[in-house]
């Protein structure tokens, strides 16, 4: 058989190989991970696939989508302790893999695995999921392969990879005290200005009092030294005598 015909047999992995959208995600919170695995076999069905999580970065919060005809496990790191962790416990270890197994992508078909991960690493990152494609007739495919470096050829068997972008820094509070001071001597100076405008007004107002006799205000007159109301009435008679 040529070589020509053996590519044609087995398809290219270059071109069809296991992928994983979105290819980015944010620092910090949790990604709907959706694996895409095409069957590169003519006369062979894929019955397996395992995905193995990055040890670098673990990541505890993990669910899956039902998938009818599929058995799923989840599996996780097992704890320093004699005793299996289970509940609550056994969900805050890291998982190491999850395997969907019993169901069948035929030739020329693909098939979607979902899976909600997280919480994400808060720093920029990289995480490479490993994954392990198992045919009918008992061939494994390893996409193991790291990203090339810039210029390098691409790997024949790229494992799917997601670029983690780091959470923003939180804005620095301004601690200059130099700042505070200028801020507070500012405030000082309106109210001084504030102050002494309502003082003037009330300078300007004409000094006014009763005329005892239930009336209107009245112009007030100093007597010795003290202002004294003076009644309209006493005023005219001063002026005829």
């Amino acid at each position: 058989m040529s070589a020509a015909a053996v590519v044609l047999l087995h398809g290219s992995p270059a071109a069809a190989h296991v992928t994983v959208t979105p290819s980015a995600v944010a620092g910090g919170g949790y990604g709907t991970f959706s694996f895409k695995v095409p069957n590169e076999r003519p006369t062979a069905s894929t019955t397996r696939l395992e995905v193995v999580f990055p040890a670098d970065h673990p990541l505890t919060g993990v669910s899956v989508r039902p998938m009818p005809g599929w058995t799923i496990t989840v599996n996780r790191q097992q704890a320093a302790t004699a005793t299996p962790a289970v509940g609550e416990h056994a969900a805050a270890q890291p998982v190491t893999s999850i395997v969907w197994q019993d169901g069948a992508i035929g030739p020329g078909e693909f098939q979607l695995f979902d899976v909600s991960v997280g919480p994400m690493p808060k720093t920029s990152t990289t995480l490479l999921f490993k994954a392990l494609q198992t045919y009918s007739d008992g061939e494994i495919v390893r996409w193991l392969d790291p990203p090339a470096a810039d210029g390098a050829p691409r790997p024949e068997h790229p494992a799917p990879v997601v670029a983690v972008a780091g959470s923003a820094a939180p804005t620095a509070v301004n601690s200059d005290p130099a700042g505070r001071v200028l801020g507070w001597t500012g405030l000082g100076v309106a109210l001084t200005a504030l102050l002494l405008a309502v003082a003037s007004l009330r300078r300007r107002k004409p000094f006014t009092a009763r005329d005892g006799h239930g009336g209107t205000d009245v112009p007030a007159r100093a007597v010795n030294g003290q202002r004294t109301a003076v009644p309209a009435a006493a005023g005219s008679r001063a002026g005829r005598s």
